[in-house]
Order: C-alpha cells, then sequence, then structure tokens
C-alpha cells in the first residue's frame, strides 16, 4: 500500500486530489495545517508528498527543507500556482521531486505520482540491498576498522571473481548471509537470481522436495511439476544457509548435484542441467560432525574450496562505536530525531560481551534510537538493554531458531510495552509513534496475552471497540 501525504491549505483542494488519486493500494491522507501534516511526516514518513507552495503559518519550502532534512529519500512535489514557478524551481535544485502547475489535470497528476512512487520503489530497493550490505559492515572496507575482517572481505572479493563453492563460517549475527550476497553481487552472475536456502527453516519431510522440485504425480496432493530452489538459481548463486541442518541422505544427493551440476526432480526419470554458483554458511563445528558421523567428509570438502571465517564482534572491538555510531545516524533519520552518543557510553558499550554479534548491537542502537526522545546517549540509557544483553548470552545453549525466536519476542515486546507506557496505554498514538500500524502493534503486544496467566491491559480492550 502506498501513502500519499497532502499538504495545502485549500480544502477543496485536498479533497479533490483525494478522489482523482482514488487507486487501488493508494491511500492518501490531506493536512491543511502545515505543522501538523510536517508533524505526521516526521513521525510516519509516507511514500510521496504533495506539498503546497503556499501557506499560512509555514511556507512550503520551510516543511520541504525540515522532511528533506530528516528524510533526504522522500520524494515532495509542489503544488504550486503561477507566480511561484520559479521557487518550485530552486526548491528542485535542492531536491525536490517535481512540481505541478496549479490548476493541474487528473492524468498530469497521476504522471507525475507514478513517476515519483517508481522513484521512490526505486530508492527503497537500492537502500534495502546497501542497507543489508553495510548494516553488519560488510560491505566495504570503510565499514569495518578490524584488521580480521578486512582480511576475510578481500578474500570473498578474490571469490566472487570464480565460480569456486565458498564455506562462510562464524557465530550467529556476524553476517555470513550478508557475506554471501556481497560475494554475489561482485561476481559475473550479480544480474542473476540469487536463492537463499535456510536449511534449519524447513521441516525434514518438504526440504527435499523444496530444494530439487518434484514431478506430477510424484506423491499425493503433486498436482503439477514444480521447479525446486536449486533449478531456480539457474545462471545465479544458490545460498545454502546453515547446512550443517541438513540430514545425511540429503547430504548424499546434494553431493551428488554438486559434482555433477545436473538433478532429478522427486519422481523424475530425466536429468535437469543447473548452472549455478553454491555459497554455504553455518555456525557449527562441521569437522566435530563428520568425526560424529552426521557431517559427510566429501560434502564438506567439495563446499569449503574456499573458506571464509567471519571474527565474532567480541574479537574485533575497534569495530563495537564504529558500528554503533553508524546504527544510530541511520535510525535517528529514519525515526526523525537527533542523537549522538556520549564518550562514555561508546566505552559502555565496549565492556559489553555481545554475543550475539553486530546483529545484537544493531537491534540494541535501534531499540535506543526508537525509545529516547533525543539529545546525547549515555551509559545509563545502555543499563536498561544489558538484561537482554545477558539473556542473549543465556540462549547460546539453545538452537539457533529458537534462541533467535525468545531474543526477539523479549525485544518486540518490552519495546512495544515501553512505547505504550509513554503514550498513556492509547494504542493508536502509541501505533503511530512507532510508524506501523494498529495491527501490527497489536501483534508486537499479543506474545503478552499468550503467557499463561497473562492481564489484558484495560485501554488496549477499550480501543479494540473503536
Amino acid at each position: 500500500m502506498s501513502r500519499i501525504l497532502v499538504i495545502d491549505d485549500e480544502p477543496a483542494l485536498g479533497e479533490n486530489i483525494q478522489r482523482m488519486l482514488r487507486l487501488p493500494g493508494t491511500a492518501v491522507s490531506v493536512f491543511t495545517d502545515p505543522v501538523k501534516g510536517l508533524a505526521d511526516c516526521l513521525a510516519n514518513p509516507p511514500d510521496l508528498v504533495l506539498l503546497d507552495m503556499r501557506m499560512p503559518g509555514m511556507s512550503g519550502e520551510e516543511v520541504f527543507e525540515r522532511v528533506h532534512e530528516v528524510h533526504p529519500g522522500l520524494p515532495v512535489v509542489f503544488l504550486t500556482a503561477f507566480g511561484s514557478v520559479e521557487s518550485a524551481v530552486l526548491a528542485m535544485r535542492n531536491g525536490a521531486f517535481d512540481y505541478l502547475q496549479k490548476p493541474f489535470k487528473r492524468e498530469d497528476l497521476l504522471l507525475v505520482v507514478r513517476r515519483a512512487l517508481s522513484h521512490a520503489s526505486l530508492e527503497r530497493e537500492v537502500e534495502a540491498l546497501k542497507g543489508r550490505l553495510e548494516a553488519l559492515g560488510e560491505a566495504d572496507a570503510a565499514q569495518s576498522r578490524s584488521a580480521a575482517m578486512l582480511d576475510q572481505m578481500q578474500k570473498c572479493r578474490r571469490a566472487a571473481a570464480t565460480d569456486a563453492t565458498v564455506m562462510i563460517l562464524g557465530e550467529s549475527g556476524t553476517g555470513k548471509e550478508v557475506a554471501a550476497r556481497f560475494i554475489h553481487q561482485q561476481s559475473r552472475r550479480k544480474d542473476g537470481p540469487y536463492v537463499a536456502v535456510e536449511c534449519s527453516a524447513m521441516p525434514g519431510s518438504l526440504i527435499e522436495s523444496e530444494l530439487f522440485g518434484y514431478e506430477r504425480g510424484a506423491f499425493t496432493g503433486a498436482e503439477r511439476t514444480k521447479k525446486g530452489l536449486i533449478e531456480s538459481a539457474d545462471g545465479g548463486t544458490l545460498f545454502l544457509d546453515e547446512i550443517g541442518d541438513l540430514g545425511v541422505e540429503l547430504q548424499t544427493r546434494l553431493f551428488r548435484f554438486v559434482e555433477e551440476r545436473a538433478l532429478r526432480r522427486l519422481g523424475g526419470l530425466s536429468t535437469v542441467k543447473v548452472d549455478c554458483r553454491i555459497l554455504c554458511a553455518t555456525n557449527q563445528d562441521l569437522p566435530a560432525k563428520i568425526k560424529a558421523g552426521t557431517f559427510r567428509e566429501e560434502l564438506y570438502y567439495r563446499l569449503s574450496v574456499v573458506t571464509v571465517r567471519l571474527p565474532a564482534l567480541k574479537d574485533r572491538p575497534e569495530d563495537i562505536p564504529h558500528l554503533a555510531r553508524f546504527f544510530l545516524e541511520r535510525f535517528s533519520r529514519r525515526y526523525g530525531k537527533a542523537l549522538s552518543g556520549s564518550p562514555q557510553f561508546y566505552e559502555a558499550l565496549l565492556r559489553e560481551r555481545w554475543p550475539g554479534n553486530v546483529r545484537q548491537l544493531k537491534n540494541v542502537m535501534e531499540r535506543l534510537t526508537a525509545l529516547h526522545p533525543g539529545g546525547v546517549l549515555g551509559p545509563e540509557d545502555l543499563a536498561e538493554d544489558s538484561p537482554i544483553i545477558e539473556a542473549a548470552g543465556s540462549l547460546s545453549a539453545l538452537p539457533w531458531k529458537d534462541a533467535r525466536e525468545q531474543y526477539l519476542a523479549s525485544f518486540e515486546l518490552s519495546y512495544a510495552q515501553a512505547v505504550l507506557a509513554r503514550c498513556a496505554g492509547n494504542v493508536s498514538a502509541a501505533a503511530r509513534e512507532a510508524g506501523v500500524d494498529r495491527k501490527t502493534f497489536y501483534a508486537l503486544l499479543k506474545r503478552e496475552k499468550d503467557q499463561p496467566g497473562g492481564e489484558s491491559n484495560p485501554q488496549m480492550e477499550s480501543e479494540s471497540g473503536e
């Protein structure tokens, strides 16, 4: 759903734009007060802003300047009268997307809106890819200060130039999938598909058919032929995450495919050739699993032609303050806040153990940014997260999937409760502050209701009947 925000002091024009943009998958919000419109835009950034140039109380240029400062990638289209076209052109030079001169036709409005939304969608895709590569500090040498990490990323660059299989090792949260995507983007296959398979997430009864596909009639319910995930990676890269969780029988089939680059779908007789590059990752000790007889030795050596070992965050402390600043700046822009960290705050970060590695540091920085009113973070702000950081260490005895679920559940619930408390139990206000809809915010609080003996919030119950 695309959200368009209209800020114009003429109520009739706003209503007219709502009628003209009554399109599937599009919601239009109108504000006649520029101050209130700006507040809504900063708290809950839309996909596009249609902004009047001349308004009482606060001009369109002033609104744009503030919006562009906090959300520089948000497209803004000025609605301007004949006499202020020059101002609109100047605003475009300063980052505005386009302008429409009043009065305008519906087709002109639709054209500029579609162009702006398409531009915004492309920007989000670019930001998402950049974010995945940068967020864990592995996209580029400048994103890490650690010699150990830089050495491993250089190995990734060298491996990317070949089609050799790569085994990426490291603790949970060190950025194994990010490294895999980096290799794919640096390779000659970057324009081909990137198919990521989380081996631990699929039930054993389904993973074989999901990986290798099946022919019609191969089993009950197989009403049509289906390509598997391996076949879908033809011409690109296949990334097998948590490879250590594959059963031994499936390892045998995978080894045959790795050797021959050909497979047979379940129930099939013909061989299907697949040209793909294979990357794998695990946080497990595969040599130990080989000794225990739960991982095939020949598959291990075939998959680990190149081995990349990502260091834990505790082994690269020079990256902790560097990445914390990066996340703080990033989430400050996202939540429309001005935050910085004191020297004592970064010293406190260095004293933590970070068993969840960079993923955990990122989550903590997002939590602090979302809940802090603004200003300077100190070590006392980190104190609230210390129990969660310690809890992550206690979860290390659990399988990764279960530990992640428990950790994220704890974060979501504590975050939602804190926002709800700050909004005096008003769910609608809390959802707006969190930047999500009411349904999503209720989902964050749902775990509390599911707990045995959990009590409902009376304010929530009253609001659910609104």
